[in-house]
């Protein structure tokens, strides 16, 4: 049987918090941009890429705003997340690496939460720029970097994890 864990009050770093502004920000400057371009959309928007960041399906221009609507839903949920380390499962969690475990935890789901947000700014923004027009693509280093960030501080993460 499992021993429950301990309640710890861990310290969001500084440069999380700068992290969470800076995204909170574009998420903004996104949303802004949307609603500013929003009576020059057609009816028809893309609502899906294929691998090489080509439109391979349109849908309805309702459909664009699912993005902002998921983005926002799983900022919240992940900050909730990021707030209670103790709820995570772990490896090897001892006495003597607990604060440390919450204190990755804690910026794990930081990084997470933000760089995931940070996909559906450029979805925001790349699928409005193909709507009208001024783009025929996914701009793909943007894309492929960002998804290189958001899993490669996953294997960070689990990297850190495995030495303690």
């Amino acid at each position: 049987m499992e021993t429950k864990k301990p309640k710890l009050d861990i310290e969001k770093p500084v440069v999380a918090k700068a992290f969470d502004v800076l995204v909170i920000a574009l998420f903004a400057a996104a949303l802004v941009y949307l609603v500013l371009q929003w009576d020059q959309l057609p009816d028809r928007i893309p609502a899906h890429f294929g691998a090489g960041g080509e439109v391979d399906r349109y849908g309805s221009r309702m459909e664009l705003l699912l993005l902002p609507i998921i983005g926002v839903v799983m900022w919240v949920g992940m900050w909730m997340l990021e707030k209670y380390p103790h709820a995570y499962n772990y490896l090897n969690l001892r006495p003597d690496n607990v604060e440390i475990q919450y204190r990755y935890g804690v910026l794990f789901m930081n990084v997470t939460k933000n760089i995931s947000t940070l996909l559906f700014v450029f979805l925001i923004w790349q699928t409005t720029d193909i709507a009208l027009s001024r783009i025929d693509s996914l701009n793909m280093p943007i894309f492929i970097t960002i998804l290189v960030l958001l899993f490669g501080s996953m294997g960070v993460y689990f990297y850190k994890v495995m030495k303690l």
